[in-house]
């Protein structure tokens, strides 16, 4: 049989993980990324469920829990609002806003 093969664009979080799930399926895979070396930028990252949901699937998921921090509030600001929030949640991202 072929080996199948890939080149995946971009060194990013989806060019990464892309790659994994194809190598994992037996794919030979290439990643090919502009940076000359991919360092820490210092900015944080916010995952949905459904893109967890993703990282468990090909497996990495526990792993990326246990480097994670919890979201516990937030605000989303827009410049029409002139830096005031327009919404805050005071309670953990993605629980119920329904106590019952």
């Amino acid at each position: 049989m072929q080996q199948r093969t890939a080149i995946v664009i971009g060194g990013g979080i989806g060019g990464l993980t892309a790659a994994v799930a194809l190598h994992r399926q037996g794919w030979e895979v290439t990643v090919l990324e502009r940076a000359a070396s991919l360092e820490p930028v210092g900015a944080g990252i916010a995952l949905a469920p459904n893109a967890q949901r993703a990282l468990d699937t090909i497996g990495v998921g526990d792993a990326v829990r246990a480097m994670a921090g919890r979201q516990t509030e937030g605000e989303v600001r827009t410049r029409a609002a002139v830096g005031w929030p327009v919404r805050t949640t005071p309670r953990p991202y993605g629980a119920s806003a329904d106590p019952s």
